[in-house]
């Protein structure tokens, strides 16, 4: 019984091991950071573009004074 508990104990440690280490290569990068990063233009230059946000329509901006 005692053989059974320990080797389900090493089993339930490797599977939990396994699933938290990373599998990215050092130096490399990894698929999931990649996606992460900003956007770069063709030369991979970051974009200089600034978004606009409009939080209200083009009425209610002119009544508040925007």
């Amino acid at each position: 019984m005692k053989k059974i508990i320990f080797i389900l104990g090493v089993f339930l440690l490797l599977v939990t091991a396994n699933t938290t280490f990373s599998s990215c290569s050092p130096k490399v990068g990894c698929e999931l950071n990649e996606g992460m990063s900003p956007k770069t233009n063709r030369k991979g230059e970051l974009s200089t573009k600034r978004g606009s946000s409009n939080l209200f329509d083009k009425k209610k901006r002119k009544k508040m004074g925007y």
